[in-house]
C-alpha cells in the first residue's frame, strides 16, 4: 500500500494520491507567483532564498506523488489503467512546466543579482578612483590657489608703484614749473633793483631839497625876526 493512502481499491488509492498532487500543484502555483514577484521587486536575499527552498521541497514532493500515482496505475485494470495513465501524464507535464518556470525565475534572479553586484562594484571603483583623483589634484589646486594669490599681490604692488610713479611725475612737473617761474623772477630782479635804486635816490634828492627849503625858510624867518 502507498504511504498516506486511504484503505480501498487501487482506483480509490489513485484518487487520494491525485488529490494530494492537486494540493501540491496549487501550493506550487501560488509560490511561483510570489517567487516571480520577488524577482521583479528585488526583495531581500533571505526571503528569496527561503521561497526558493520551499518551492524545491514542494516540487520534490510532487514528483514523489507522481511516482505513487504510477504505482497505483499499475494495480488498475487494463482499461482503467490506460485512462488514468493519461491523467498521470498530464500531471507530469504540469510538473515539468513548474520546474521549467522555477528554473527560469531562479536564473533571472541570479542574473539580476550578478548585475547588481557588478554595478555596485563599478560604482565602488568609480568612487575610489574619484577619491584618488581628488587626493592627487588637491595639492595642485592648493598650489594653483597660492600662485593666483601671489599674482594678485604682485598686481597690487605694481599698481601701487604705478600710482607712486605718477605722483612723483606730477610733483616733478610742479617743481619744474616753480623753477621756471623762479628763473623768470630772478631774471627780472636787476630791473627791479634798478628801479628801487632810482626811487631811493629820488627820495634822497627830495629830502635834500626839502631840507634846503626848510633851512632857507628858517633863515628867512630868523632874518626878519632880527630885523624887527
Amino acid at each position: 500500500m502507498i504511504a498516506g493512502a486511504s484503505p480501498g481499491g487501487p482506483l480509490q488509492q489513485f484518487e487520494d494520491v491525485r488529490k494530494r498532487a492537486r494540493r501540491l500543484e496549487a501550493d506550487i502555483d501560488g509560490k511561483l507567483v510570489a517567487y516571480n514577484r520577488v524577482s521583479v521587486s528585488q526583495t531581500g536575499d533571505s526571503f528569496t532564498t527561503s521561497l526558493a527552498s520551499e518551492l524545491e521541497s514542494l516540487l520534490a514532493q510532487l514528483s514523489e506523488t507522481h511516482q505513487d500515482m504510477g504505482r497505483c496505475v499499475k494495480d488498475l485494470a487494463a482499461g482503467e489503467g490506460a485512462r488514468q495513465s493519461h491523467v498521470l501524464q498530464r500531471h507530469r507535464e504540469l510538473l515539468h512546466e513548474y520546474e521549467k518556470e522555477f528554473r527560469k525565475i531562479k536564473a533571472n534572479i541570479k542574473e539580476q543579482r550578478e548585475r547588481d553586484d557588478l554595478l555596485h562594484s563599478v560604482r565602488k571603483d568609480i568612487g575610489e578612483y574619484k577619491s584618488a583623483a581628488s587626493a592627487r589634484t588637491d595639492p595642485l589646486l592648493r598650489e594653483r590657489g597660492a600662485a593666483t594669490n601671489s599674482i594678485k599681490t604682485a598686481d597690487q604692488v605694481l599698481e601701487s608703484a604705478q600710482t607712486t610713479f605718477d605722483a612723483l611725475r606730477n610733483q616733478r612737473q610742479l617743481y619744474s614749473s616753480i623753477g621756471s617761474k623762479l628763473s623768470a623772477f630772478r631774471a627780472r630782479l636787476p630791473t627791479i633793483d634798478s628801479l628801487v635804486g632810482r626811487i631811493q635816490r629820488r627820495k634822497k634828492f627830495e629830502s635834500i631839497v626839502l631840507a634846503i627849503v626848510l633851512a632857507t625858510c628858517a633863515i628867512v624867518v630868523l632874518y626878519f625876526s632880527i630885523l624887527r
